[in-house]
């Protein structure tokens, strides 16, 4: 089944006995590139236990991946994160500033700046940045919260920051982006489709991107979510719930 520990544990014994290399972003960036590499990434959204239920299955293969943690939520851990960095693991910052400042730029780069100095501060090596995207957010004026090193061509270089983007795109022409978002595969039909282009060795390079959250021990856990998604999704939840807060922000 999709989206359990099982069938992540699968994934990396596959990923690996194909010979694909397993990297963090940061070593992506920075190493010698490796073809094929199964370039790693997790954005921390709410249970650090989930996470680190991934992580532990890594250990046991030997790899690792980078994590992408927010500073506004209840999983923001400084010293777990410590501890994870020890391990190997690359920690990053997951930003959303610019939905928080409301599309204000000038707010949204200077609490870039202040939640990475924290970061750094809490002792935790943070080289790359990724964006967080909310699909319950109506955006008014800019189109995510990457949008601020639109603004601001020199921000990465300022704050001493790698660019994820066009870095990977050039060290990698030829990789293939697959991600679990909407608890649904993108990119890909199935954990089984993926297990097979492992096997056949069908890319020289894949970005892929989980959400911990979304991966469940339990087969029943993750039936459910899936279904919970779909049905969302059906009935457009997220549009409502975007719809509702722009009111709720036009008169506040």
């Amino acid at each position: 089944m999709d989206f359990t520990c099982a069938a992540y544990d699968r994934l990396l014994c596959v990923a690996r006995e194909a010979g694909y290399r397993v990297l963090p972003i940061r070593e992506a960036l920075t190493g010698t590139p490796a073809a094929p590499a199964l370039i790693l990434r997790h954005d921390v959204e709410w249970d650090l236990n989930r996470t680190l239920a991934i992580t532990q299955l890594e250990q046991k293969h030997g790899v690792r991946s980078s994590l992408y943690f927010r500073v506004d939520t209840g999983v923001f851990d400084p010293a777990a994160m410590r501890r994870l960095q020890d391990d190997g693991f690359e920690i990053g910052y997951h930003f959303n500033t610019l939905d928080r400042c409301r599309g204000d730029l000038t707010c949204a780069i200077a609490m870039f700046a202040d939640e990475l100095q924290r970061l750094r501060e809490a002792g935790l090596d943070v080289v790359t940045a990724i964006p967080h995207g909310d699909p319950r957010i109506t955006r008014i004026g800019y189109q995510s919260n990457a949008d601020i090193f639109d603004c601001d061509p020199d921000l990465l270089n300022r704050v001493g920051l790698l660019d994820v983007g066009n870095g990977l795109s050039d060290r990698y022409l030829r990789y293939i982006y697959i991600t679990d978002l909407g608890i649904r595969w993108n990119g890909i039909g199935s954990t089984a489709e993926l297990l097979a282009g492992f096997r056949a060795r069908r890319w020289p390079s894949v970005y892929m991107l989980t959400h911990p959250d979304y991966w469940s021990a339990s087969p029943l856990r993750a039936m459910g979510l899936q279904i919970a998604s779909r049905s969302m999704s059906a009935m457009k939840v997220n549009r409502v719930i975007a719809s509702l807060r722009s009111v709720v922000d036009r008169n506040s």
